[in-house]
């Protein structure tokens, strides 16, 4: 065999090994877990004195970019993407729902709230989530964003009828751009428009609209 064949095969060989322990490498790394995260602004403090009126929480209607559970990054003025290894454990209409009903049985003066019933509320809310999203724009100062719009109907009347309709929206700075830092922002957020909602529900609650149920 000659000199150059022996050192062909000798770099053939040591390529090769290369080449191996590089794709052994690649296919020992493991792909990033995603991880889930729920919304939770916490609970507010339990309102005292009389309460009345049955609230049911209608299903909360999305915007279609914001509706499937992957985090939303906002990184232009028109540019959006979804996050792939970063979403909300059930779907975001479904988790404010549920926050919804929990923080307005505690933080408002309906005798009850509830989700569903076979008993016809005195009360309907409607609510639309319009925005949900880490805002991206300023790599330095991350922020998260959350929008709804809310509308309180009289269902004791034969045909239910809007009495209040607001739209809500705050941005709240997050420590950093981290997954779980946006999540706390949003939950801040979250916290500060439910308290807004709970108030001016109770507001129009507490107006009297007592129009007689129909039989």
């Amino acid at each position: 065999m000659s000199v150059a064949i022996s050192r062909a095969l000798v770099v053939l060989l040591f390529g090769g090994a290369v080449l191996g322990a590089g794709c052994a490498n690649v296919l020992d790394r493991q792909p990033p877990e995603k991880q889930r995260f729920v919304l939770a602004p916490g609970q507010p403090d339990l309102v005292s004195g009389p309460r009345a009126g049955a609230l049911r929480v209608g299903v909360v209607r999305v915007s279609s970019p914001f509706e499937n559970r992957g985090f939303v990054r906002r990184s232009g003025e028109k540019t959006f993407a979804n996050d792939f290894y970063n979403e909300f454990a059930a779907p975001p209409g479904t988790l404010l729902r549920d926050v919804l009903v929990s923080w307005l049985r505690d933080g408002t003066h309906f005798a009850t709230v509830v989700r569903g019933s076979e008993a016809p509320p005195d009360w309907l809310l409607e609510v639309d989530l319009e925005s949900l999203y880490e805002d991206l724009r300023d790599p330095a100062a991350p922020q998260a964003t959350i929008a709804f719009a809310a509308r309180l109907l009289d269902a004791r009347a034969a045909a239910a009828s809007i009495v209040f309709g607001k739209h809500y929206a705050w941005t709240e700075l997050a420590a950093d751009g981290s997954p779980p830092a946006l999540v706390a922002a949003w939950n801040r957020a979250l916290a500060r428009l439910l308290a807004e909602l709970a108030a001016d529900l109770d507001a129009v609650r507490g107006r009297g609209h007592t129009p007689a149920r129909a039989r």
